[in-house]
């Protein structure tokens, strides 16, 4: 881009025969800018002539303005807009204490799928036409079959039924458990129902077994209660694999 020419008058008459005066033209052009500091005076200066003027300005900088005060963003509500609406976004706020409330449309229904919704259950399972889905599961899993012992050792494993039945004759009478193959991350626990129907004595055994490890019993409480024919003393029996040990839990006894 060509310098800025600004044609003026200038001050200088030249003479020509006849006594008239003749008045030439010259020109401006805008030379050097410079920055100068700030408050410092402008200035403008010509470094050409008279009549090919140049001028040089010198523009003092400004002073550096006062800082801002920090502005602030926040989560204001996010809600669910309908299938098909757009997402929006909304400060509720102020330009320096933003709060944005936004609108994130559902999804539409997806297509159904191509499968006939029929539940293929494993070979070893059993189903019965007592079960239902209206609301409430019902199964004969509702249901927990119960295993009884009649006097002597009641021996159990990682497979028994959870719900035992113990009855104490005149025989001693023990729960042991003895589980050699019972995998180091499971646990397994027992309710044992303790009938007392003769004047045998009752233990929990000392030579128990899981996993193919010698296990501890530990009675909760210190020892076992004695109970008197006629009574029910209830007990919850937890096998764990972490310490190998057999802890026996008291949960009370009842009269019938």
């Amino acid at each position: 881009m060509s310098d800025p020419v600004v044609k003026i008058p200038t001050i200088k008459l030249t003479p020509v025969p006849g006594g008239v005066n003749v008045v030439q033209y010259g020109t401006l052009t805008i030379g050097s800018v410079e920055t100068l500091e700030a408050g410092s005076a402008a200035t403008v200066s010509n470094s050409g002539t008279i009549e090919k003027a140049v001028l040089d300005f010198g523009i003092p900088a400004g002073f550096d303005g006062k800082d801002g005060a920090a502005a602030t963003v926040a989560i204001g509500t996010v809600t669910t807009g309908e299938p098909g609406s757009n997402a929006s976004v909304t400060n509720v706020g102020t330009d320096t204490a933003a709060i944005l409330d936004i609108s994130i449309p559902r999804g539409d229904k997806g297509a159904d799928g191509a499968g006939a919704g029929d539940v293929i259950a494993a070979a070893d399972n059993t189903f019965t036409a007592t079960n239902t889905f209206d609301g409430t599961l019902k199964t004969t899993c509702d249901m927990q079959h119960y295993s009884q012992t009649i006097g002597g050792t009641m021996t159990l494993d990682s497979s028994s039924d959870n719900l035992q039945t113990l009855y104490v004759t005149n025989d001693a009478a023990t729960i042991r458990f003895t589980d050699p193959d019972m995998p180091d991350v499971y646990k397994k626990t027992f309710i044992v129902d303790v009938h007392r129907t003769g004047s045998g004595v009752f233990s929990v055994a000392t030579d128990n077994n899981i996993g193919g490890n010698a296990a501890t019993a530990y009675i909760i409480g210190g020892t076992l209660p004695d109970i008197a024919a006629g009574e029910i003393l209830k007990l919850g029996v937890e096998i764990s694999t972490e310490v190998n040990a057999v802890y026996v839990y008291v949960i009370g006894k009842v009269v019938l």
